[in-house]
């Protein structure tokens, strides 16, 4: 039966790609079966709020996939000028800070890198007064401040290097408009799955409202997977019941009209 391809297809998840035209073949075919006359059966008038909802799928669709294709084209455009950590300060320590990309991204390979206040703490740690034993002679006490001030002087010149790394960090972030480009790009996202989840939670009364939820599905299909979630709104473990359901209003309504 059809049923299973069609609950997975209306998921938009990677496992079964949702495919408009094939749903809505499915969709025609359990039309002409609602279309057998039914003696005394008046045929019922779609959900109103259902329809209203419907018409706004394609514009949020289509505002969420601009938003997309601009933080896409700020990235491409601005990614090559992101700043190379440093050699200087490049670390292995649990304690290093992760070198995240333009769009706050995971670094590949991994890099993480020696934060400038945890060198500068580093640098004042090296200048404390260093305790010797009684009666250590105050050319070895000098000879060991001078060498500590040595090496908390490089210190001091790889926390300035980092700053200057975080600094150009910042001011590429800035200048390429990434930030604001991912928060409309968020906020586009979240208004198009609370439109779905409105869409989803009411019962289509003809094969037209099924249509409407079958084209709200294929819109959440445009994003991807692991952000189809909003909070205290729906789960990404609540997003393939979404696709039963369409299943089963259609061979619910295919049903009723035999």
């Amino acid at each position: 039966m059809p049923n299973a391809h069609v609950a997975a297809a209306a998921t938009g998840l990677p496992t079964a790609t949702f495919n408009r035209r094939r749903m809505l073949l499915g969709l025609a075919a359990a039309s002409s079966a609602a279309a057998i006359p039914v003696a005394s059966a008046k045929a019922p008038a779609e959900d109103p709020e259902l329809v209203r909802l419907g018409e706004k799928s394609a514009a949020l669709a289509l505002a969420y996939q601009t938003a997309t294709a601009e933080r896409e084209a700020i990235a491409a455009r601005w990614a090559p000028q992101w700043p190379t950590v440093p050699v200087e300060i490049r670390t292995q320590n649990a304690v290093g800070e992760v070198a995240y990309g333009l769009q706050g991204e995971w670094p590949e390979p991994f890099m993480a890198y020696n934060a400038p206040e945890t060198l500068r703490r580093r640098a004042a740690a090296m200048r404390e007064p260093s305790q010797f034993r009684k009666g250590t002679s105050p050319l070895t006490i000098a000879k060991a401040a001078v060498i500590s001030e040595k090496s908390a002087a490089k210190v001091d010149a790889l926390a300035s290097l980092s700053e200057l790394y975080c600094a150009e960090c910042r001011r590429v972030r800035e200048v390429s408009g990434i930030r604001p480009a991912q928060i409309k790009e968020g906020d586009a996202r979240a208004d198009l799955i609370r439109h779905v989840a409105a869409i989803m939670e009411r019962q289509p009364l003809t094969m037209a409202g099924a249509i409407v939820q079958a084209e709200a599905l294929e819109a959440l299909s445009a994003v991807p997977p692991l952000q189809r979630s909003v909070p205290s709104l729906v789960s990404l473990q609540a997003l393939p019941v979404w696709g039963e359901q369409l299943a089963a209003n259609i061979l619910r309504l295919a049903r009723s009209a035999s």
